[in-house]
């Protein structure tokens, strides 16, 4: 009953009504949101520079795949860092039940 289920070839997230999801942390919430944005509009990088390049390029519509997916992939990567000091063994049953819990 509590497990979030994310299908993400599909592009689906099912959350049961008893699970309650939070934001994401700071930083990695605004961290998140800047990456996504220059994968998104490149030209805000340089649109405070006073002398900025005089070329930008925009990237093709598979490379920007490529680069949302490496900007999810490192956010991922950030949030499950560490996963393995929440993991506890249960060894009261008669095989060991590895269970994980964050506080």
């Amino acid at each position: 009953l509590d497990v979030v289920i994310a299908d993400l070839d599909g592009g689906t997230v099912n959350v049961p009504e008893c699970v309650h999801i939070s934001l994401l942390p700071e930083p990695l919430l605004q961290q998140t949101r800047e990456a996504l944005s220059m994968v998104l509009d490149p030209e805000l990088e340089v649109a405070d520079l006073a002398f900025p390049p005089s070329t930008i390029s925009a990237s093709s519509l598979k490379m920007q795949d490529k680069e949302i997916r490496a900007v999810f992939l490192r956010l991922f990567a950030q949030l499950l860092q560490g996963y393995r000091w929440c993991l506890h063994i249960i060894r009261i049953h008669p095989e060991p039940v590895i269970r994980f819990h964050k506080v």
